[in-house]
Order: C-alpha cells, then structure tokens, then sequence
C-alpha cells in the first residue's frame, strides 16, 4: 500500500514526544500485563460496546479525513476493529492460556508453554483505512497484555487518535495503555529506535526496509503487512456476471486505495470479451461523488497519489492498452478519480508490476487457467487473490497454488471481515500475520518451561559419562528412534 515515504532521522521534538509516551505505556502495561487474560477480555468488551456506541461520530471522522462513502467508513472501519474484538474475547482466553506439551523419553520431566506480552508495542498505521489499521494490531497486542503507541499516518491523524481516545473511555482503571504521538517520518524513525518490545507496521515495501534497518539496530521484531498487486483470475466456467460485479467492487472500492484491491484481473481468453462487456456494465454504474450525498467512489485521500496513478495510466496507453472508461481526475483538485477500466494490457506492465492504489482495473487476456496462474506467481507481491469458478473444488486447488497469503474463492476483500482469519502475505506483501489466532500469538513472546516430576540423585545424561552409561543409553536409542529394515 501507498504511504508517504520515511523522513530523515528524528528531530529533537518527535524524540522527546516517543520516549515520553513509551515511558506512560510502560508504566501502564504493568497492571495490564498482570490480568489474566479473562479480564483483559472483559475491560475489552467494554471497549466494543463504546464503540459501537459512538459509531456515528467515527464515522462521521473518518469521513471528514477520507471523503470515503459511509457504508466504507462502518463496513471497513468500525466493523472491522468491533468483530476483531469480539472474536478474540471468546478466543484470547484459549488461544493465550498455558499448553502442557510432551516430553518424549524425558519421561521425568513436564513440559509447558506460556504466553507473555512484549511490553510496549509500537503501531505505524496508513492513511487509506486510518481507524482498522491501526486498530487490528492494537486489539491484538491489548488482548496479550501489551500496552501500545500508535503514530497514525499524518494524513490522517484525527481518525488515528480516536482509538486512544475510546480506549481511554472505556477502560478508565489504564488510561496511559493506548498512546499516540504524531509527525511524519520522524516521529515513526523515533519510535522504532525507541526500545519498544514490537513494531507492527502496514505500509509500503520501501518505508519497510527503513523500517527493518532502523529495527535492526536494536533488534527490535516487526510484523509488516506491505504492498501488493493483487490479482483476480476469472475462470471460464465463472459465472460472469457475479464475477464482474465482484472484481469491480474489489478493484474501486475505498477509490482503490486498498492494499488487498484487485489491481489486475486475469481472464481466458475464451471469456474475455464477454467478462469485459459485463465488467464495463458494472463500471458505468457506479456513482461518482463526495459530500453528503450517496455515492459509492469517493476521492483520493493522499492528494501526491493522484499522480502515481496517472502515470501508470498513461504508461500503459503508451504502451498499447486501451481506456475505455476514465483514465482521468474528475474534480477540480484531481482527488476524484474516474473508475477506469483499461484493456488489452499485458502483465509486463506497470499497472501489473507495481501497486496503483488507485480505481483503475486492467484486464489481462490470457491462454488459459495455468497461464493465469503462472503469471499470478511470476510478480514480486503475494498479499492477496481471487479465484472465480463454480467449481469449488477447482477453486480450492487454485487457491493452494497461488503465492499469496490470502485467497478468496468466488469473493473478494471479505476476508478482511473474517476476524478468524489470519491476514497477511508473502514475498514483498510482508511477513507475520495480523487477526486470526496468528495474530495473538504475534504480539506474545511464548515461554518454555521444563520441569522435574522426580528429582533423582544424577539425570542420565549428568556427569561422570561412563561405558555403561553409554550402552544403556545407544539401547534407549535403538529401541525409541530406531525402525525395522
């Protein structure tokens, strides 16, 4: 996904303001940590209900600083955080508890797996879904005892702070467990190198190496979730019609700007001019607007992206793929982009190469289903896919094979509603997993413990190693490693 790229090393102030709200959520995540994991779960479910209470004001927010359609801003937003939380009430307590585990031929000895918080977890958060990206990592790292600093994207910052600000509602015994400091690149250098326990950040391939290096001076762990040219293959036993509505809404929903947007579409060419006539249908449709008025494409929310997805428009059309709807800004300021739906475009392409985050679909012909596939895996990204097809078993064994750490079949983007799920990719899409019981287990650092159940006067493997020492124990090896033939 797009982000502004990482400024220079910190000035002085955004030093000052980092190390002043890690030093508070340290100091709040004592008493949090020291939950169990049951009453974290119940101080969270409190946080659920305010949230949904106070929907209309996050929205109205996120809207303010998105321009994004209401039903985005609930569905995308709001939702996304509540269901997480939810989720992870019910799960967190079984997810989290402590596992006994086998012991092999150390039959003297218990085994056990605990899970304990990295202490301050720091969150760097994109401007395109301000509220749930921040908020998926920072639900995560709660429930696992983690306190959090979150630096929102400076595009955004209103919508970046409202979970600290509910978190601090809703939880009144920890105000200090949610801090946000804000700033550009600065503020996010200062907290990498800060000595916080974790850094999860959603963002853009190159901020994300800045980030690794700077993490590497402390050795300090990431979770990335990073860019994506995320593919959709239309099989030709689709039903098309589904089909086009489905890509059409994975590719210009939230005006493109989705790290999981269906950035190119693959299609037989035995079905590709019926697919186009029905994508383009389903493009013309769509209203174009902002305000208050209903609309389902709103405006760019980084006014710089405008120009990014020009150019590759316009790289394209020069290189011989066809606009037949948009290609082109439609407002004023340029920040309303038409739904464009480009084809004839060859996978050597930028707009199949690189990320557009922007609405524009190009539509790809290709040989057949394994071409697609083999195109799909050739890119640099593996962050999500789309398969279409009646047949599911087809679609299951497509999914499987794809490079990508999603993959829906016959939908798309809807996993990032399944808080069952984990999210995150491959390749230079990133590394670790966000949601799901991967997610938990992302923001805790496991403990194992071995214990003696009879504490004999020497263990087997002690000193003084002794001939016969060594035959009883080249028997235990035969008899428990050992096999026949």
């Amino acid at each position: 996904m797009q982000t502004p790229a990482a400024a220079a090393p910190a000035a002085p102030d955004a030093n000052e303001q980092v190390a002043a709200a890690v030093a508070r959520a340290r100091a709040a995540q004592a008493a949090w940590g020291a939950l169990t994991v049951r009453q974290r779960a119940r101080k969270m479910r409190a946080l659920r209900g305010l949230l949904i209470r106070r929907m209309d004001h996050v929205i109205a927010v996120i809207r303010e600083e998105t321009g994004k359609p209401a039903v985005e801003a609930l569905g995308h937003e709001v939702m996304i955080v509540a269901g997480l939380i939810k989720a992870y009430e019910k799960r967190a307590p079984r997810v989290l508890r402590p596992k006994r585990v086998g012991t092999g031929i150390l039959v003297n000895k218990g085994g056990t797996k605990i899970y304990q918080p990295f202490g301050v977890v720091g969150v760097i958060s994109p401007w395109n879904f301000p509220f749930s990206m921040p908020g998926i990592p920072t639900v995560a790292a709660l429930f696992a005892g983690n306190a959090v600093v979150i630096k929102p994207s400076e595009v955004t910052p209103r919508t970046g702070a409202l979970l600290a600000e509910l978190a601090r509602e809703a939880i009144p015994g920890h105000p200090d467990l949610v801090q946000v400091v804000h700033g550009a690149g600065d503020a996010g250098a200062a907290l990498v190198r800060s000595g916080v326990g974790k850094i999860a950040f959603i963002g853009s391939p190159g901020t994300g190496r800045k980030i690794l290096a700077g993490a590497a001076e402390t050795l300090t762990p990431v979770v990335m979730e990073l860019g994506a040219n995320d593919v959709s293959i239309v099989c030709e036993d689709a039903d098309l019609e589904r089909a086009a509505a489905g890509v059409v809404w994975g590719a210009i929903s939230n005006a493109g700007q989705v790290c999981m947007s269906v950035e190119r579409a693959l299609v037989p060419e035995r079905v590709y001019d019926r697919f186009a006539a029905a994508v383009r249908r389903e493009m013309e449709a769509l209203r174009v607007g902002g305000g208050d008025e209903e609309y389902d494409v709103g405006r760019l929310i980084f006014p710089p992206q405008q120009a990014i997805i020009q150019g590759t428009v316009d790289d394209a059309v020069a290189q011989g793929a066809r606009v037949v709807l948009g290609g082109r800004a439609v407002s004023g300021d340029g920040l309303v982009y038409a739904p464009t739906l480009i084809l004839d475009a060859t996978p050597e392409m930028a707009l199949n190469t690189h990320e557009t985050f922007g609405p524009v679909l190009p539509l790809v012909r290709v040989k057949d289903e394994e071409e697609a596939v083999r195109i799909a895996n050739s890119g640099r990204y593996g962050l999500n896919a789309s398969v279409w097809t009646r047949s599911r078993r087809k679609g299951r064994k497509m999914a499987e094979r794809l490079h990508a750490g999603m993959v829906m079949v016959n939908d798309v983007l809807i996993n990032f509603g399944i808080p069952e799920l984990p999210y995150g990719g491959v390749k230079e899409s990133g590394f670790g997993r966000m949601m799901g019981d991967e997610g938990l287990l992302e923001f805790s650092q496991v403990k194992a413990i071995a214990d003696t159940r009879v504490a004999l006067r020497r263990e087997l493997f002690w000193f003084p190693y002794r001939p016969k020492q060594l035959a009883l124990l080249k028997r235990l090896a035969r008899t428990v490693y050992g096999t026949r033939g």
